[in-house]
């Protein structure tokens, strides 16, 4: 009827504006920031408690963008200095106590991702099909390798005592390393396996995947702006671990002793005590705008956005009933 064709019309044009209104930037921008705000118990900073803890995140993040002596010790070299300088042919023997800079220099279009593998013995090796052009310095028991783009990984030896790699645009992976790690990417990953002593990993706009070797015992720290944090502990971890998140959520394994919730609307934070009251090193985990996952190693937390897999359940169920 012309009164159902009016209407349909009136419907179709509300529908073309709002279609237009989501497509918009600053629509996508304020639509973001809503959910933030109001997602899972989150509510907008208000009054005086809100102003105080939007200055503590400020701190925060500027405390944390200002590099500290002691991260980027040895992570620029003078190479006129350095000697040996030459490009990297081959397997490279490393003594003991080394300490290896990995740097990809910054240059447009430049990326790639960097894969690390703890081996035995002392022989740095180059594992990458195609190997990018590396070039090596050496100056008072450090080696520094530089490159310009392309993946490249590389078997890091039990000689080398710290180990500093720094990329950008691309994933960072350490299988095993026996070295004390500073690890910096932005645009990318970080993949830590096995953690055995103290790390600083740090990434801007990516998530942070860390397992801690059971013989882990030293002093560590994570941080990602923008991604999430999952953390896999040993069952005999000792270490008291402290983690924040602005704009996401904690979630830790119902089995893991010594929990302490706390934090301000849209800032959670948890503290874990697993020293068993002995001195325990500790683990500083943080993130804005992702979330966090504390579990035993081999566990898997399930999102209840995720749901669960049906079929999965039906062939477990058939399996148990025969």
């Amino acid at each position: 009827s012309a009164d159902d064709g009016a209407k349909l019309l009136e419907a179709l044009t509300k529908g073309e504006r709002k279609r237009r209104e989501m497509e918009s930037p600053v629509r996508r921008a304020r639509e973001k920031r809503r959910i933030m705000l109001e997602t899972k118990g989150m509510s907008p900073f208000a009054g005086l408690s809100g102003m105080r803890e939007m200055g503590r995140l400020m701190r925060g993040i500027m405390r944390d963008s200002i590099p500290r002596a002691d991260e980027d010790e040895n992570m620029d070299i003078n190479e006129d200095m350095c000697e040996d300088a030459g490009l990297l042919e081959g397997p490279l023997e490393l003594e003991e106590g080394t300490v290896l800079v990995l740097k990809r220099r910054v240059r447009q279009n430049s990326g790639g991702d960097l894969v690390l593998n703890g081996v035995s013995g002392s022989t740095l090796e180059v594992l990458s099909e195609d190997t990018p052009d590396i070039r090596v310095y050496r100056d008072n028991g450090t080696v520094l390798l530089r490159w310009d783009e392309g993946d490249l990984e590389l078997n890091v030896p039990e000689t080398v005592e710290n180990l500093k790699a720094s990329i950008m645009g691309g994933d960072i992976v350490l299988n095993g390393i026996a070295a004390s790690a500073v690890i910096k990417t932005k645009g990318g990953d970080i993949d830590l396996s096995e953690a055995t002593k103290a790390f600083r990993v740090k990434t801007m706009g990516g998530d942070i995947m860390i397992t801690l070797n059971e013989h882990w015992s030293e002093d560590s720290k994570a941080t990602t702006m923008g991604g999430n944090i999952t953390l896999g502990i040993s069952e005999n971890t000792k270490a008291n671990i402290s983690a924040k998140t602005f704009g996401g959520e904690i979630t830790v394994q119902d089995d893991i002793p010594g929990v302490t919730e706390s934090g301000h609307p849209g800032a959670s934070r948890v503290s874990i005590d697993l020293s068993d009251e002995d001195d325990a090193p500790e683990l500083r985990v943080k993130t804005m705008g992702g979330n966090i996952s504390i579990a035993h190693c081999g566990s898997e937390l399930i999102d209840e956005e995720d749901g669960v897999d049906e079929e999965q359940l039906e062939d477990e169920e058939t399996v148990n009933n025969e």
